[in-house]
């Protein structure tokens, strides 16, 4: 059932802000929860550049999932991004982007599709620049520091050892962008598994974004030490953790889009490794592996 919109506002720091908005009563509730998850605002006071419009897949002749809508928006120039449960229409000459989603059957459903909603967000941040790292990002002294790492790393442990002048902001995806000075800001992003995994009520403030002055690698050891790397080194690692989050869009798409992204991406790494530091961070089960990284930016 339609009515009244429901939204929420993303401002990020490359200067888009984006507006998730719907006007179908089924997905209010849902709505609701992403912007308390991610802590945003649903005044919507000022005007975004770019909308995420969302609606709920039915077999309607006014829904834009239904075959007669779909032909219609092809005629008319929109393209079609099928994702299984959610499918995104985006149009070369407009910002917007059509999302329709097909029903919820249980909570995981729900919040798997929070997490793949927001796909529209990492495909600009790539178009700009700017990447999504499979990583934490902790902070110390306004300046903020990636950790990167596979599953199973240790990222979360890794934030859960910080001291007190320490701050770790997320544990498992850093959105980077690019901002109107050239300069790289990472913004935390959600650890939807712990929502999937069970039962949560944790927050992350997306909108906060703090400059990059470091990305480390990390890998479990007896010791904790931090050694510089290459630019080389250095590309090849950002990109492998951009991938290690992005490849399970960059699968639905076809060849084409596939190779165009991964290009873009790794050109974008090219970039960041010419301005930001990066490290390979050895950390051991009780040392003090904050000190290598405090040693290591000096």
């Amino acid at each position: 059932m339609r009515s009244k919109q429901y939204a929420f506002a993303l401002q990020l720091s490359n200067g888009l802000r984006w507006q998730i908005s719907t006007t179908f009563e089924e997905l209010q509730s849902w709505i609701e929860q992403m912007g308390v998850i991610m802590r945003l605002d649903n005044s919507c006071t000022t005007e975004s550049n770019r909308n995420l419009i969302c609606s709920m897949s039915k077999d309607s002749h006014d829904d834009v999932s239904s075959q007669s809508a779909q032909h219609e928006l092809a005629a008319k120039g929109w393209k079609l991004h099928d994702m299984g449960r959610l499918c995104f229409w985006y149009h070369e000459h407009l910002q917007d982007v059509l999302c329709t989603i097909k029903p919820f059957t249980n909570q995981k459903d729900a919040i798997a599709a929070m997490q793949k909603a927001l796909y529209p967000i990492y495909r600009e941040t790539i178009r700009s620049g700017g990447t999504l790292f499979h990583a934490a990002l902790i902070e110390h002294d306004g300046k903020g520091v990636i950790l990167a790492g596979g599953h199973g790393a240790g990222k979360s442990t890794c934030c859960s050892r910080l001291p007190n002048n320490w701050s770790a902001l997320c544990d498992d995806q850093v959105l980077v962008l690019v901002d109107s000075e050239g300069q790289y800001r990472a913004h935390p992003f959600p650890t939807w598994s712990e929502y999937l995994n069970g039962i949560s009520d944790k927050t992350w403030n997306v909108e906060h974004s703090i400059p990059v002055h470091g990305i480390f690698f990390i890998e479990q050891s007896d010791i904790d030490a931090s050694m510089r790397v290459g630019k080389g080194e250095s590309i090849a690692f950002m990109n492998e953790s951009s991938l290690q989050f992005l490849i399970r869009y960059l699968n639905i798409a076809n060849e084409k889009k596939q190779r165009l992204m991964r290009r873009n991406l790794f050109d974008n790494c090219c970039e960041m490794a010419k301005k930001i530091p990066a490290f390979k961070l050895q950390v051991s089960r009780h040392g003090r592996f904050w000190e290598e990284i405090e040693r290591s930016l000096g």
